[in-house]
């Protein structure tokens, strides 16, 4: 199993006044001198947010509560919270009445030391300013929020393989939003290379070593969050993934929280754009076997039928004949769907498509990952990312060329940024606040009652 590289503890110096507390409206007992009260845990909620709602830190509602450190909260059992600041009514000798009994919790096993620190990758990637890497923590400060990255980093391999430098990009990204926001939030980072299949995401949830975490960021590919997900639901934390839209668990697991959209709300999304202008609008979609057209296209074309929108149907040999131009209709914006998401496959079509196209006018579907092919053809398509430049980003960057003291990646999207804008998503997520970001905005919603969350912020693009 790669080596746990705990990067950096950053905490608010500020201390905390303490104030008088009033009761909050849950049973209390006094237990040794002790105000508690009995909390029923409900659905969805970790230890981190019973810590912030109760005014007590982690540790305090697991000294109360010592089965908590093995396995995690469990929905509707009752616990106990300690009361913070709220002393017991003075009770006269004559009505003092017997101590209650607490039973004692099993032992719970000593979670494993930390490992030596390890470079997580190449030094002249990612290197910190050293009066920035390590801070103590005041006694009375806000308690520090715990978050684990789980990454391929592959920091033991001279070659990274193909695709591998942008998850460290991606981690650069997280520390500049750790950075930014320290000043109200202590935090402790724990990234872990876990390569890329599920056997090291099994090893350390054997070891104890995700135990105590906050969030979760990652893993990058599906088998690792399946990996990944029993120990989520049992522990109550919540786990962002970056990367991947297929997760076969999330439609019953709420603990899991998903960047990319699925592609019901990306046809959702693309029919609602044209709603306005159905009745001058015209969708033409290539024919092929159902079985051959991606799921995407199949289901934004049920969307528009749906809707009752003009659609039309072609076959290849049309094009290839040149005989395109009868699926065109006048007066009214052509918008063609290829039944491929490679675009390899329609290149040889699309110069058919230009010839064919006469004085109609026609927008081709496209995929955000041919941004960069040369298509002549205007087009529309849907990304998580709401533009191809980014907001104003003077200040990231001066502070990225101070950190890591590198150029970072051109092409979009910039995983830096998305590893920024997807950190400071969870910790507002965490904490009920919203945040708008640098690439892309977010917007989760739950998948069922039962479920995870789903980004549902989808933008439509033309270009």
């Amino acid at each position: 199993m790669k080596k746990l590289v705990r990067l950096l503890t950053l905490c608010l110096l500020a201390v905390v006044p303490t104030v008088k507390a009033e009761l909050l409206p849950y049973p209390t007992d006094t237990i040794n001198g002790q105000i508690v009260y009995r909390y029923e845990v409900p659905k969805s909620i970790g230890l981190y947010r019973l810590s912030v709602n109760f005014g007590v830190t982690q540790e305090e509602i697991i000294q109360w509560n010592p089965q908590l450190k093995e396995r995690g909260l469990h929905y509707a059992e009752t616990i106990l919270i300690p009361a913070k600041n709220i002393e017991p009514e003075p009770v006269k000798p004559a009505e003092t009445a017997a101590v209650p009994e607490v039973q004692e919790s099993p032992a719970v096993p000593e979670t494993p030391a930390v490992q030596d620190a390890a470079v997580a990758a190449p030094a002249d990637s990612i290197t910190l300013p050293e009066d920035s890497v390590t801070a103590v923590v005041p006694a009375d400060t806000v308690q520090a929020l715990k978050i684990a990255v789980l990454l391929p980093l592959q920091a033991d391999l001279t070659l990274r393989d193909a695709g591998m430098e942008r998850f460290v990009e991606f981690y650069e990204g997280v520390l500049l939003a750790i950075h930014d926001m320290q000043q109200e939030q202590p935090f402790e980072l724990f990234v872990h290379d876990i390569g890329k299949n599920e056997a090291a995401v099994n090893q350390l949830i054997a070891d104890s070593a995700l135990y105590g975490m906050d969030a979760i960021i990652g893993p990058a590919y599906p088998a690792q969050v399946e990996a990944l997900a029993d120990f989520a639901m049992q522990d109550s934390v919540p786990v962002l993934v970056p990367f991947t839209d297929k997760i076969k668990s999330i439609g019953r697991n709420p603990f899991l929280i998903q960047f990319n959209p699925d592609v019901k709300k990306e046809a959702k999304a693309l029919a609602d754009y044209f709603e306005p202008f159905r009745d001058s609008v015209n969708f033409v979609f290539i024919d092929a076997k159902e079985a051959d057209i991606p799921y995407s296209v199949r289901e934004f074309r049920q969307a528009v039928r749906n809707r009752g929108m003009s659609v039309t149907r072609i076959s290849v040999h049309d094009i290839l004949i040149d005989s395109v131009s009868k699926a065109f209709k006048d007066s009214m914006e052509n918008v063609i769907i290829f039944n491929t998401e490679k675009f390899s496959n329609l290149q040889l079509l699309l110069s058919h498509v230009m010839n064919g196209k006469a004085g109609h006018s026609v927008t081709m579907y496209s995929r955000y990952s041919w941004k960069k092919e040369k298509i002549l053809l205007p087009q529309i398509y849907t990304s998580v990312f709401a533009t191809d430049v980014p907001a104003d980003l003077t200040r990231y960057e001066s502070l990225f060329t101070l950190y890591f003291r590198h150029e970072h990646g051109t092409e979009l999207p910039r995983f830096d940024l998305l590893g920024y804008d997807v950190t400071r998503q969870l910790v507002a997520w965490l904490k009920g606040k919203e945040y708008f970001g640098l690439q892309s905005d977010m917007l989760f919603e739950k998948v069922n009652e039962n479920g995870g969350y789903i980004n549902t912020k989808v933008a439509v693009i033309r270009k």
